[in-house]
C-alpha cells in the first residue's frame, strides 16, 4: 500500500488555498469590483477601476478554472479520496494546471501592472513549483481500495 507524505497533503493544501485566493479575486474583479488596474495588464479597467463587461466574463470563468484546479491539486495531493479514474484524470490535469500557470506567470510577469507583475507574478510563480511539485509527488492515497490481512 502506498501511502502518501503529509508533507505533500500540506503542499497541496496550500496550493490549493492559493489558488482559491486567487479565485476569489478574479471573482471579486467579475463582480465588478474596482481592481482592474491589477489585472489585464493594468490598462483595460475604467476610470473607475472595474472592468470592461468582456473581460468581467472572462474574470467568471477564470474563478471556475481556479476553483476546479484547486480541487484537482486536491485530489493529486491525496487530500481528497476518489476513484481510481478520478485519480487518473487528476494525475495529468495537474501537470496541465502546471503548464497553465507557468504561461500565466510569463503574462504576469511581463505586466505594465506594477501590482498584477510583483504581487500576482510571485503567486502565480510559487504556485507553479507547488503544483509541479503535487503533481511529481502526489499519491494514489483513497485511489483503490486495500485490504489488509493481519496473520
Amino acid at each position: 500500500m502506498e501511502r502518501s507524505f503529509p508533507s505533500i497533503r500540506l503542499v497541496a493544501l496550500g496550493a490549493a488555498l492559493l489558488l482559491i485566493g486567487v479565485a476569489l479575486f478574479q471573482a471579486g474583479l467579475a463582480l465588478g469590483a474596482p481592481w482592474g488596474s491589477a489585472a489585464y495588464g493594468g490598462g483595460a479597467a475604467g476610470a473607475d477601476g472595474v472592468l470592461p463587461t468582456g473581460l468581467r466574463i472572462s474574470s467568471a470563468v477564470a474563478t471556475v478554472v481556479l476553483i476546479s484546479a484547486a480541487l484537482i491539486i486536491l485530489m493529486r495531493g491525496g487530500v481528497m479520496r476518489v476513484g481510481v479514474r478520478s485519480y487518473r484524470l487528476a494525475r495529468w490535469a495537474a501537470w496541465g494546471i502546471v503548464g497553465f500557470l507557468a504561461l500565466n506567470t510569463l503574462g504576469n510577469l511581463s505586466s505594465s501592472s506594477t501590482v498584477e507583475r510583483w504581487v500576482l507574478g510571485g503567486i502565480t510563480l510559487l504556485l507553479v513549483f507547488l503544483c509541479a511539485v503535487v503533481a511529481l509527488r502526489g499519491s494514489e492515497f483513497g485511489s483503490r481500495e486495500v485490504v489488509v490481512s493481519r496473520p
